[in-house]
């Protein structure tokens, strides 16, 4: 997880630039639908999601201070995705965007569960160059709603149901 870390603080200066455009179209393809209540950023970096939401009940987390510190939001908090430091049942909605290729197993999946509220959304892309099929069975905590193509991503959208 160090090797991680230390890529996206070595690139926080110019991820904006580089990466903007990509994740706003994932965002757009993504989220079609209104939102309402508390949201979660997971793996937020400098916050393009919450430039692109222009959302004030957002809380970015991020194992990247360098890149927490380029955010112009203010609730940020650096914290390792696979143990969030959030109470059950707290969120409306869960993002991850191209996150889940970065770690080394799925619990950020069942953290997200946790810390959604009943009927919460959970919303999930990983790089389609790295996906493999048993995500989906991690997946299986949630009722999926629907699976997207999003353009170098693979894209979920899912209910907390329970």
């Amino acid at each position: 997880m160090k090797n991680v870390v230390k890529k996206y603080d070595r690139t926080a200066s110019f991820y904006n630039q580089r990466y903007r455009e990509i994740q706003e179209n994932k965002y757009k393809k993504m989220i079609n639908f209104p939102l309402k209540g508390k949201i979660l950023d997971i793996g937020c970096g400098t916050g393009l999601l919450y430039d692109f939401l222009e959302y004030d009940n957002y809380i970015g987390a991020d194992l990247s201070l360098e890149m927490l510190k380029k955010g112009s939001f203010a609730n940020k908090i650096l914290a390792d995705c696979e143990f969030l430091p959030f109470k059950d049942c707290v969120f409306d909605f869960v993002f991850s965007f191209t996150v889940l290729q970065n770690l080394l197993s799925y619990r950020m999946i069942s953290e997200a569960y946790r810390v959604l509220k009943r009927e919460g959304i959970f919303v999930l892309t990983t790089l389609k160059k790295t996906y493999k099929e048993d995500v989906i069975s991690a997946l299986k905590i949630f009722e999926l709603i629907d699976r997207r193509e999003c353009d170098e991503d693979v894209g979920f959208v899912l209910k907390k149901a329970f």
